[in-house]
């Protein structure tokens, strides 16, 4: 893979969003400045994550009680500790979870599975993984992407099942007969959206994201988009423009020059405005 440019989901997300902030974590070299403080959504996140990979692992929801209970009691984590809402909202989705574990009749799951695709032709190496994968028959697969947030984008959620459902094809080395059912599910709200997925569309996802790579490798102009989502990038403090969006400063509305008329050029304009 040395020499390879590698290409992700979080990778294209950033240069989609900001290809500013794109530059400062890809491009530019330099230190990336410390982490933020854990917030109450990442922490259960995170938590929840890796309490229904346990429960993957072992079948036995006492495991990923404990390791739930333990990661949220972290010092670093009091955000979400106990006796705070975001951790009975936690435990809430882990019981969810369960739930949602229980209604699987697999033949094997495997938890959290995490590949490298190559294209060596292409100069490019594609990362992917995904939360969960079940053998539910000899041609019949299932791949789970857990959700804990209050809404997804279904774009980029499709895009996620895309990777994953390319994860448990190159992974388990699944037959070309094969059909991957791709499912992104939310253990807030139990929303579940669904995608049927064959071997052509594997094919297509890594044709597809070949290319995106191929558009980024291209760039050489990073501009920034500010926006919201400026106030959740490690690269804020360091970046003007996030600055000048914060504090409304938008230059053209101080401008007093006078706007031509359709159609005029700059000397159509008098030297003294009457």
């Amino acid at each position: 893979m040395g020499g390879l440019f590698r290409i992700s989901h979080s990778k294209v997300q950033s240069f989609d969003r900001c290809r500013k902030q794109y530059w400062y974590r890809h491009v530019s070299g330099l230190e990336p400045p410390a982490p933020p403080p854990p917030t109450p959504p990442g922490v259960i996140g995170t938590g929840v994550h890796r309490a229904m990979k346990f429960l993957c692992q072992t079948g036995d929801a006492d495991d990923g009680r404990n390791e739930l209970d333990a990661y949220l009691r972290m010092p670093a984590h009091e955000c979400a500790g106990p006796g705070t809402e975001a951790y009975a909202a936690a435990f809430q989705m882990f019981e969810n979870g369960c739930q949602a574990h229980d209604t699987i009749i697999a033949q094997r799951s495997w938890a959290e599975l995490d590949t490298w695709i190559a294209r060596p032709g292409d100069g490019v190496t594609l990362q992917a993984r995904i939360d969960r994968a079940d053998r539910l028959g000899p041609l019949a697969w299932q791949v789970i992407d857990w959700k804990t947030g209050r809404w997804d984008m279904d774009e980029i959620v499709d895009a996620q099942l895309d990777l994953g459902h390319v994860v448990v094809r190159v992974t388990k080395q699944l037959p070309a007969a094969a059909e991957v059912t791709a499912i992104a599910w939310n253990l807030r709200n139990g929303r579940r959206r669904i995608r049927a997925l064959r071997r052509s569309d594997a094919v297509a996802t890594i044709r597809r994201f070949v290319g995106i790579a191929r558009r980024i490798q291209e760039t050489t102009e990073f501009e920034a988009t500010p926006s919201g989502a400026c106030g959740f990038c490690e690269w804020r403090p360091q970046c003007p423009d996030a600055a000048r969006a914060e504090a409304g400063e938008i230059e053209w509305l101080e401008d007093d020059e006078p706007e031509l008329p359709a159609g005029a050029s700059e000397e159509d304009i008098p030297a003294e405005l009457p």
